[in-house]
């Protein structure tokens, strides 16, 4: 029996599998955290043909999403991938909270659809420009409200080492450094994250405080959910909450927090 995939949430493809199929009906937009994926072109009289291939802080499935059209290409992994997926409801709360992230999605969609001269007319014909805002009144399911996008401006710290944790955050404009100390008071840069990447998950998973503190390395726009929602996620997707826990490692390992006291006081 496959994995129920979350409404929103952290999705696992392996190398070589499809998201999405050309002709499908549309039920997610993603953006992709880790790893990289083709765009193919499947005519039903001749040879795939790789039109693009995108990788992280991309994004893709926006023109069913808004048009509610059938999937115009499909796109294929081609490492394996990490993704943030949303469902239709999901997304145009998304949009409606964010109106310039709405202005920006229609950029793209029309910027794609006139570099779709191979695909077929009953994929890419034309729709009014300012759907995503009506589209956004359609959304109803308070069970996958996005809350509204938050702000940060730039060296404003957004969570601080040893806070409590009780939210997840996902990136979906700017940049953010990740720092920690550690119990000889050394300050060490961890990592930069941008558009399409998560924070805030490891006190989520296990319980413990913030391991690290995040600041914003520029202006920054975020999607913040609470406690309850994350574990929702979590409840719906056990192989997400799987691949969160192997970030969560991974991150572990690079603030040091998963050595022994010997090797973190050398």
């Amino acid at each position: 029996m496959s994995e129920q995939k979350p409404r929103f949430g952290p999705e696992h493809f392996a190398a070589g599998e499809f998201i999405i199929r050309q002709g499908d009906e549309p039920d997610k937009f993603y953006i992709i955290t880790r790893g990289q994926v083709e765009v193919v072109l499947q005519p039903a009289d001749g040879l795939d043909e790789v039109i693009d291939q995108l990788g992280p802080g991309d994004h893709f499935g926006e023109v069913g999403m808004v048009r509610r059209s059938r999937r115009m290409a499909s796109v294929r992994a081609l490492t394996d991938v990490d993704v943030m997926g949303m469902d239709y409801q999901t997304f145009t709360n998304w949009i409606d909270s964010a109106p310039e992230v709405a202005d920006e999605i229609d950029a793209v969609i029309e910027e794609r659809l006139l570099n779709a001269s191979e695909i077929p007319e009953q994929f890419t014909e034309a729709e009014p420009k300012g759907m995503l805002a009506h589209l956004a009144q359609e959304a109803t399911d308070e069970d996958t409200a996005v809350p509204p996008a938050i702000f940060f401006p730039k060296e404003t710290i957004i969570i601080h080492q040893g806070d409590p944790s009780e939210t997840f955050y996902v990136i979906i404009e700017g940049f953010v450094t990740v720092s920690h100390v550690a119990t000889d008071g050394r300050e060490q840069t961890v990592t930069h994250l941008t558009i399409g990447d998560y924070f805030g998950e490891i006190g989520l998973l296990d319980g413990r405080p913030r391991i690290a503190t995040v600041t914003a390395l520029t202006d920054v726009k975020l999607l913040a959910f609470d406690r309850d929602t994350f574990k929702n996620w979590m409840r719906k997707s056990p192989g997400s909450q799987d691949d969160l826990r192997r970030e969560a490692t991974r991150r572990l390992k690079d603030t040091g927090m998963l050595s022994t006291p010997e090797e973190r006081n050398p």
